[in-house]
């Protein structure tokens, strides 16, 4: 396990999941949404956000947090291990609002700063609609590649996961 994605909706534990794997792996963690988000919420351009994700896939070894599911196969043609946080919609959106509640006012460590952190209606309906309006696509698309896919739908698997993990590599 080299180069690892962690793919998931808002709020399924992608980051938390993607932050313990770092610190059992070793491995450099990359969150998509620091390369996409400037502060303030403005979005980097175009092509360089694609440069920039381009870049952190072609490095030997990663651990890439976030979705970007419109360019996704640049790094899972790299990519050697997938965990494919899908846990149910209502946890998702539970998580979302605790994390707001939590952050209320300042921005996440996962994202630029000045990214206050915010919620608002359709967020949350998209973290709502997320599984379903992805689930085909994103079968889809880890069936064309040679990854390992880990296959994740409750923090107690999760957990599970990561024990398991940090087992193998005692």
């Amino acid at each position: 396990m080299q180069r690892v994605l962690v793919i998931g909706t808002n709020g399924a534990g992608k980051t938390t999941f993607s932050r313990r794997l770092s610190e059992i792996t070793g491995l450099p963690l990359v969150h998509i949404d620091r390369l996409y988000w400037r502060g303030n919420w403005e979005t980097t351009p175009r092509e360089e956000y694609h440069a920039s994700l381009s870049a952190e896939a072609n490095k030997e070894n990663w651990i890439i947090d976030g979705n970007g599911l419109s360019i996704i196969e640049d790094r899972l043609c790299r990519a050697d291990t997938v965990f494919w946080l899908e846990l149910p919609p209502l946890k998702c959106v539970i998580n979302v609002v605790k994390r707001e509640m939590k952050y209320r006012g300042t921005a996440r460590p996962d994202m630029p700063e000045g990214c206050i952190e915010r919620l608002d209606l359709k967020f949350l309906r998209d973290v709502w609609r997320f599984n379903k309006k992805n689930r085909k696509r994103i079968l889809d698309l880890l069936g064309k590649y040679d990854v390992k896919v880990v296959h994740i739908t409750s923090h107690r698997q999760s957990e599970k996961v990561l024990k398991n993990i940090v087992a193998n590599t005692l």
